[in-house]
């Protein structure tokens, strides 16, 4: 039996792995998610405060109720009401600020050039310390909670943590791009970093170094952020304009981009290759539904189904084949049209309740063991307790979990699916192998975790694919 796939506009078959965690699974789960307000559009995230007044602004940072912001043609530091009206200023120490921060004492800023940090008395303008930064063409700056500077550089791999007394390099975590053009801190342990050159902010976990997500930023060329309250202001060196998104307002929730049209043909083809008679037999194919990723305006399918439900409450239409010679052929067809979007849920790690919060219902459902799994195995309980180690936020071992997936197995699609255990012991595998084995050690971690099969674009938006 083969089946042809004709799509004009979402093609091609994938599997992943649809997680459930607690605090969110109440939202998170395609069953679930159809309430007001789960759905998110990127678009309008941010809001315009103000007017900068200044037109080559490199730094922000929240200052006395107000904001400070670096000039780069004016070589100063001003300030500014929540209004864009200009309140002051204090002369910078060098020729090219680039970044900007507040240690809850002085101005913390740097110089793209020279490789310096200055400490800045926002009263007297005083530049009371220096101290050379660890990475060079500096682009942002941070002060995190115990007064230390996260620093990151143009093409720079690393963003460094640096002692504030003389430079020293304390730790460093990976960047979640070559490109950062402005940090800051965030009181739960994040920093917020803008991409300049793809237009986002990514909200990076100083403890892991994870990149937890992104969002899309307001404007061309982001050169400044800052943290409060839960808000992400931004100022943008193109449009000289400040933003605002009330960025913990999207936690647990699913933002949607790249809306599309689309159109998937199914065909599910049964061909009797001899030498015998094909004497009886089912074909069932799965009935789509709508999700985070997709809303279906009208699906159809050929004549003559039994409609069914499974032990997961997924409907199927069942197919009861007729007696077929060698050289026949019986061909069924399913038609989906629709509305389709890139997704990405916004989760906040401290935000993730315990695995012990998870519902009961849940659980049951989505830790069960199964052939292809085998969670129960001597192999898969030992690679989960090795892996996961100390860590209890649910989050955090799931990321645990994919890192060491994604860096044993190379992708290798030979036909046939093997068990888990096998899988992950050999270190390649197909789409639908990378998912068993991922739901095997989530579940025997004790996440819920459900097998997920779907279309994804690769290349041209109309194309034909056999599975």
């Amino acid at each position: 039996m083969k089946r042809l796939i004709r799509v004009p506009r979402v093609p091609l078959l994938f599997a992943f792995v649809f997680l459930i965690f607690p605090a969110f699974s109440q939202t998170c789960d395609i069953t679930r998610s159809s309430g007001e307000g789960y759905f998110v559009s990127s678009d309008g995230l941010f809001s315009e405060v103000a007017a900068l007044p200044a037109r080559f602004s490199t730094g922000l940072v929240g200052f006395n109720g107000e904001f400070a912001l670096t000039d780069r043609h004016e070589d100063v530091i001003l300030f500014m009401n929540r209004l864009g009206k200009r309140t002051g200023s204090v002369e910078f120490p060098a020729y090219e600020p680039s970044a900007l921060s507040f240690d809850g004492k002085n101005l913390v800023a740097a110089d793209g050039e020279n490789g310096r940090i200055y400490f800045i008395d926002p009263k007297t303008g005083e530049c009371v310390r220096t101290i050379d930064s660890p990475l060079a063409h500096v682009t942002g700056l941070a002060c995190d909670r115990d007064g230390n500077v996260w620093v990151s550089a143009k093409g720079g791999k690393e963003i460094q943590q640096v002692d504030p007394a003389d430079g020293t390099t304390l730790a460093f975590i990976k960047s979640p791009s070559p490109s950062v053009s402005a940090l800051a801190y965030d009181q739960n342990g994040y920093l917020w970093a803008a991409d300049s050159k793809k237009d986002r902010i990514y909200m990076v976990d100083i403890r892991t170094g994870y990149t937890i997500f992104y969002i899309s930023a307001p404007g061309p060329v982001v050169d400044g952020v800052w943290v409060d309250g839960g808000k992400v202001y931004a100022s943008d060196y193109e449009t000289d304009k400040l933003y605002v998104a009330d960025v913990y307002t999207l936690n647990g929730k699913c933002v949607r981009s790249d809306e599309r049209k689309g159109h998937a043909t199914l065909f599910t083809e049964v061909q009797n290759l001899g030498p015998g008679d094909i004497t009886g037999g089912t074909v069932t194919v799965a009935i789509p539904v709508d999700g985070p990723n997709q809303k279906l305006n009208k699906i159809t399918w050929t004549d003559g189904a039994r409609i069914e439900t499974d032990q997961w409450g997924q409907k199927a239409a069942v197919y009861k084949m007729k007696k077929m010679k060698p050289g026949e052929k019986e061909s069924l067809r399913m038609d989906a049209e629709g509305t389709f979007y890139r997704i990405s849920t916004k989760i906040f790690p401290h935000e993730v309740g315990s695995l012990s919060e998870i519902q009961a219902e849940i659980t049951k459902t989505y830790l069960q063991d199964g052939d292809k799994y085998q969670v129960k195995s001597e192999y898969i309980q030992n690679k989960v307790k090795t892996i996961v180690g100390h860590e209890k936020n649910p989050y955090f071992i799931a990321r645990k979990l994919f890192d060491f997936l994604t860096g044993r197995i190379n992708y290798q699609m030979v036909g046939g699916w093997d068990i888990a255990p096998t899988v992950i012991e050999r270190g390649t595998g197909s789409c639908s192998e990378y998912t068993f084995a991922y739901i095997a050690l989530c579940r025997a971690a004790g996440i819920p975790a459900r097998y997920v099969g779907s279309m994804v674009v690769r290349g041209e938006a109309s194309s034909v694919d056999t599975a």
